[in-house]
């Protein structure tokens, strides 16, 4: 009795775990299919889901990389055990440009992700813009730069241009042919411009259709009006050089007005001259580093002048070379003496 009972009860658990088997649920199986009624900036995308027996939701991704970005907004693929087929349409998309795009499903047994698939939008390519410099800077005025590539398209391109990154103005429309090669553009703001003012630019480009292409900002400053008068401070060392070679060396500072960013005020060239008398003897230019300090050695192989002198007393003019920003000025007159 004990022998049937037992194998009654192992054949009841056997029955059960079949049983179990059968009925239990799993994550969605998911199958990334193709693509539809792809336009210059939608598509539809396709593909399969099996919920498993499971109340499942799917969804596509897509994007420009691996990466996608977008997801489309979840859809019911309900709790049945057989495969179905799915669809969503793409939106916002940038014409004759390459996309990847896959097909997500989850439940409550997990996700499941499709593999990866990718389609070209119809149209051609938005146009490549890259912003260039500003060039003939003065007080009132400059000339912006930059490059357009048609990418196959009659293109249209400007310049937007303000006192902020929200530029505010733009000049006119101009026109390129279709193409594939890049081209140099350029328009000119002068006698247009407020003195000492920094202005905002960027290049702008698009086509009959699509959105525009648009190049990084950049930023200028139109020289001031009158042009402020810097200080300059330096000091040449040591005050006597004894033995040849007599090497001396300046450091020193310009000092730009607090209102004239570092950028435009740090620039520039300053001559250091030694002078015997009325004769210039010694000659050294040295550019100011971006934190408005210079430093430069001068070197004398022998006393100056043919004479038997045991010694020389120089005198030494230190001028910081005027630019667009700031006009030239000098530091104090020093002395030094070789010998």
């Amino acid at each position: 009795m004990k022998r049937k009972l037992h194998v009654f009860t192992a054949a009841i658990a056997a029955t059960g775990v079949i049983a179990g088997v059968a009925a239990a649920a799993s994550s969605p199986a998911v199958v990334t299919g193709g693509t539809s009624k792809v336009t210059e900036s939608t598509a539809a995308l396709h593909g399969t889901v099996d919920p498993n027996g499971s109340s499942t939701t799917y969804y596509f991704q897509w994007g420009l990389t691996t990466g996608y970005g977008v997801n489309g907004k979840p859809q019911s693929a309900g709790a049945g055990t057989k495969t179905i087929s799915v669809q969503q349409t793409a939106t916002g998309l940038i014409p004759g440009t390459p996309y990847h795009y896959r097909l997500v499903a989850t439940n409550q047994f997990g996700t499941t992700v499709g593999n990866d698939r990718a389609f070209t939008t119809a149209g051609h390519p938005p146009p490549g813009v890259a912003t260039g410099p500003a060039t003939q800077v003065n007080a009132t005025g400059s000339t912006l730069t930059g490059v357009v590539n048609p990418e196959g398209a009659a293109t249209s391109w400007m310049f937007q241009y303000g006192s902020t990154s929200a530029y505010g103005e733009q000049t006119a429309p101009q026109g390129l042919p279709a193409g594939s090669t890049t081209q140099n553009v350029a328009w000119s703001l002068q006698g247009l411009l407020a003195p000492g003012t920094i202005y905002h630019y960027r290049l702008v480009a698009s086509h009959a259709s699509g959105p525009p292409s648009t190049g990084l900002d950049g930023t200028f400053m139109t020289f001031p009006s009158p042009r402020p008068v810097p200080g300059v401070h330096a000091t040449t060392k040591p005050h006597r050089a004894s033995r040849a070679p007599y090497v001396f060396a300046t450091v020193g500072t310009v000092t730009p007005p607090s209102w004239l960013p570092s950028q435009y005020a740090c620039a520039g060239n300053l001559t250091i001259r030694f002078f015997s008398g009325t004769r210039q003897v010694g000659f050294t230019i040295v550019g100011l580093q971006p934190n408005c300090t210079f430093a430069a050695p001068t070197v004398f192989a022998r006393l100056p002048g043919r004479g038997k002198h045991r010694s020389a007393r120089l005198r030494v003019v230190i001028r910081y070379l005027a630019t667009g920003y700031l006009a030239g000025n000098r530091a104090p007159i020093e002395h030094v003496t070789l010998g």
